[in-house]
């Protein structure tokens, strides 16, 4: 019979401790701007501000943003929450934002004449807005 040594040491788990995520209950709603003349660039500095934030108090923060950028996704916050208030009787005070993301639109290409004949290129971005907002369950 063998005999287990007493001072055996497990190796220690690399891996980071998860944050918990919120509990959501209920059905989500999305509101989705395509086609939108803004560089997602700049859409993203003012999404990160408010992406996680009960939706009443995004709305507030967006009207108060000094970025043209916040207008564009003030109207689509605004559309997700009247989608869950119309189409799915959900609470607008319990509503919060549990994704917001800025995809990359179309391209338009043009030309900017230079000295010695030659062009160069001009890229105008274009981004695509969705906005999903969901009801957090009570007591969390």
């Amino acid at each position: 019979m063998a005999q287990e040594d007493p001072i055996v040491k497990k190796p220690k788990s690399k891996a980071r401790p998860r944050k918990a995520l919120p509990v959501f209950e209920g059905p989500e709603v999305r509101a989705v701007a395509k086609w939108i003349r803004t560089a997602p660039r700049k859409l993203r500095l003012v999404a990160d501000m408010v992406r996680g934030k009960k939706a009443s108090e995004a709305v507030h923060l967006l009207e108060f943003t000094n970025k043209r950028a916040a207008r564009t996704l003030n109207k689509v916050l605004k559309s997700a929450i009247a989608n869950a208030e119309n189409n799915h009787e959900l609470a607008t005070e319990k509503l919060v934002i549990s994704q917001l993301y800025v995809d990359q639109g179309p391209m338009f290409k043009r030309y900017l004449p230079k000295s010695r004949g030659r062009a160069t290129p001009v890229l105008k971005y274009g981004s695509h807005i969705t906005v999903v907002v969901r009801q957090r369950q009570e007591g969390i």
